[in-house]
């Protein structure tokens, strides 16, 4: 019988220390994140870099042995980031209009497994963002200086003899395909510190200025769609025969016709409007000293 009560003795101190022992294992508790993503605009436009942030909490878990931080944005995959003063931030400059859903997203990977027995979780917070069309280039009109350089992408100087004009040497919008057309001068005047008139300039030594303007031309119906009007320096009579040798390029004889006439006419000129929502646009070609000037002149429709 004593032999009997000294093995259950023995059994029952096996069972509770093993029962001690389960319960001090560590089990990882997280809290789960919260808080919101913030965007350091209020209307951000296509082109225009947005510096999105995320504040994370002050402390965490010391079940917690790393964690790591991306923002996603979109459909463009997981970007990794630091925090720097416990906040996460990540700046974009997006290439399309349209509607994003961006993500923040922080992976905590556990000294020990939680109560599910996972060694990490990802915890994610979303916002969308709206991006939408410029009224120029990167810009918008009634912006400040500030706000135009920041968007510009090129360090922006102050001209000469005025006050209001400054001006960068930037990557063309139109006409790239021209040999020499890959970069313009643009000039941004502004009026009481707002953004009034931008002006972009090309020039080029061709001696076949049909294809200069048809390029040009083509390369805004893109983007504008058909030309609100078009104007000759001569009797427009006269030149309606051009029409459609600029618009389409099939006419040979308008062609040439077309190029006599912008070379030899004493300064003979061909311009185009276009407009889109608020903004108009002026494209003039002309020859001046010996060189075919692209000169494009951007405003706000009144």
């Amino acid at each position: 019988m004593k032999r009997i009560f000294r093995l259950s003795l023995c059994l029952l101190t096996v069972f509770l220390l093993g029962a001690c022992s389960s319960d001090d294992t560590p089990v990882a508790n997280v809290p789960q994140l919260s808080g919101n993503i913030t965007f350091d605009r209020t209307r951000v436009g296509v082109g225009q870099p947005v510096k999105m942030s995320f504040a994370l909490p002050a402390s965490v878990s010391p079940d917690v042995l790393k964690a790591e931080y991306s923002f996603n944005l979109g459909g463009i995959a997981d970007l990794p980031v630091e925090a720097e003063n416990n906040v996460c931030t990540y700046t974009y400059a997006f290439r399309e209009a349209g509607t994003y859903p961006v993500s923040f997203k922080v992976r905590y990977l556990f000294n020990y497994p939680d109560a599910t027995g996972e060694i990490y979780r990802d915890d994610v917070i979303k916002k969308n963002l709206q991006v939408v069309a410029c009224d120029v280039r990167n810009s918008f009109w009634g912006d400040n200086l500030a706000e135009t350089q920041r968007n510009c992408g090129s360090v922006l100087e102050k001209q000469e003899g005025n006050t209001d004009l400054y001006a960068a040497v930037l990557s063309s919008e139109f006409g790239s395909s021209v040999e020499g057309g890959k970069e313009t001068t643009v000039g941004y005047t502004f009026k009481n510190d707002k953004l009034y008139m931008v002006q972009e300039v090309n020039l080029f030594d061709t001696q076949v200025p049909f294809t200069l303007v048809f390029q040009y031309y083509r390369d805004i119906k893109k983007m504008y769609g058909e030309a609100v009007e078009i104007n000759w320096s001569s009797d427009t009579e006269k030149n309606n025969g051009y029409f459609d040798a600029y618009v389409n390029g099939r006419d040979k004889t308008a062609l040439e016709a077309m190029n006599v006439f912008l070379t030899t006419e004493k300064g003979g000129w061909v311009a185009f409007n276009f407009e889109k929502e608020n903004t108009m646009m002026v494209v003039q070609c002309y020859k001046s000293n010996d060189k075919w000037v692209v000169k494009r002149a951007y405003r706000e429709k009144e």
